[in-house]
């Protein structure tokens, strides 16, 4: 077999041909590594060398902009310095940086609603597990297209079932690293499963958290309760939905807020499940195992609780 020799040229060449359907998403990309923002997803690279790359080493945000707003954009800055503290990484600037990359890579971008994905990394500079070889922390921003889901989702529910994955060690389940390797895995299993949702449960029979969102449940006593954040990870948009939650503590649609762990009785026994995420907002679910939760459509907590959430993109900050 001959094997070509590429010239810088010819690769200029092939990444400008080279195409996928995804790539129909990807609008704009900061790099500190390049000092810029590029446009063209071809050109969207991280060095392979880079610890993010073959190490999973580094941490990362998902962020919502809808209207022109960053959505709870404090609290994401502050879960990034905080995973990133926890495994010896620094910002390499400041958030009000952050913000005005953010700012100009959404005019590159040309839009108004989008899904930020920023990632920061170890940074390049060998391929062993030694942190140290690195030469300096990098930040990546990609902006994607923001998808939604269709509006018979929150109106019929989703599927959710028991994860077959190991939960991750607590220190690690805290931390929004990028290596996600039991994430991945649990949403193969949805998927060849064909569920929306599978969650994952520790030694003791309590239900945790599903790939990349939040479970929470409503009991018929009307306390809406959510799992210990011992072994999960600390929801941006749960944290703020049990914010806005207290509204309806005092409107009597609910009892109480309760922070315990959830079983498989309670989801069954539940008079309302809810999948919690950052593209979600809040999203009913209406079978477990093939079993009918509740009245199998959307309850009125969660849909509360999802118009809530909305309303509050507006205290977003503009950019």
């Amino acid at each position: 077999m001959s094997v070509s020799l590429l010239t810088p040229a010819q690769i200029q060449a092939k990444l400008a041909a080279k195409n996928y359907p995804a790539q129909q998403a990807y609008l704009a990309m900061y790099s500190t590594w390049w000092g810029g923002i590029v446009t063209e997803p071809g050109l969207m690279t991280i060095p392979v060398d880079d610890h993010l790359v073959h190490r999973g080493d580094g941490v990362f945000e998902a962020i919502k902009v809808v209207t022109g707003r960053i959505f709870l954009f404090a609290e994401h800055m502050r879960r990034l310095q905080d995973s990133a503290e926890q495994i010896g990484l620094k910002l390499p600037m400041s958030a009000g940086d952050v913000k005005d990359i953010i700012s100009e890579a959404m005019r590159a971008a040309k839009v108004q609603d989008a899904l930020l994905r920023l990632y920061l990394s170890r940074g390049p500079g060998g391929f062993t597990t030694n942190p140290y070889d690195s030469v300096g922390e990098q930040l990546y921003l990609v902006v994607t297209s923001l998808k939604t889901l269709p509006s018979e989702k929150y109106e019929q529910g989703v599927s959710i079932a028991k994860s077959a994955v190991p939960p991750k060690d607590p220190t690690l389940a805290r931390i929004k690293s990028c290596n996600y390797l039991p994430n991945v895995l649990m949403k193969k299993e949805s998927v060849d499963r064909g569920v929306d949702f599978t969650i994952n449960i520790d030694s003791a029979g309590n239900f945790l958290e599903g790939s990349t969102e939040n479970m929470v449940i409503l009991d018929h006593a009307g306390n809406l309760i959510r799992p210990p954040l011992f072994q999960i990870l600390k929801g941006t948009t749960m944290m703020r939905a049990f914010e806005l939650a207290e509204a309806l503590v005092k409107t009597g649609q609910i009892k109480n807020i309760q922070e315990q762990n959830i079983t498989e009785s309670d989801i069954v026994n539940a008079k309302e499940v809810m999948m919690i995420g950052t593209t979600l907002d809040v999203l009913p679910v209406t079978s477990f195992e093939g079993k009918k939760i509740g009245n199998g459509t959307q309850g009125p907590v969660a849909k509360e609780l999802n118009q809530l959430i909305r309303q509050d993109f507006v205290n977003g900050i503009q950019i």
